[in-house]
């Protein structure tokens, strides 16, 4: 990835990502006690197949296929109720994704600081 026209596109791909997540695992917080509901949440080695990359030098490796997000049932042990909802989990996995967040608003604030930098000289 390049400084250029293609590390933006990216970051906002991973922006995107982190926003539907966070949805997802608000849905699952918000359905703790449904019966029957299954957690969910999105498969992040899925959105890294998602990205547009591509080779600049024969020594690199293909890029891989394209795909959408794929939202998946969490595989946490079922409730009396048959819900799959772990609090715990769904903290955890909150927090992180939000750290992921706003590392990469901070990495694309500075990028385009770096860019106005160069613009005003």
């Amino acid at each position: 990835m390049n400084v250029g026209g293609k590390m933006f596109p990216v970051i906002e791909n991973m922006l995107d990502w982190t926003a539907k997540r966070q949805q997802t695992l608000s849905a699952n917080l918000a359905n703790i006690d449904t019966p029957g509901y299954k957690a969910r949440d999105i498969s992040f080695s899925e959105q890294m197949k998602s990205l547009a990359l591509e080779t600049t030098s024969s020594e690199h490796l293909e890029p891989l296929e394209q795909s959408g997000m794929r939202v998946l049932e969490v595989g946490t042990p079922a409730k009396d109720n048959g819900n799959t909802v772990d609090l715990d989990r769904e903290m955890t996995e909150l927090s992180k994704n939000g750290l992921q967040y706003i590392a990469l608003v901070q990495f694309l604030n500075q990028k385009i600081r770096t860019l106005r930098s160069a613009i005003n000289g």
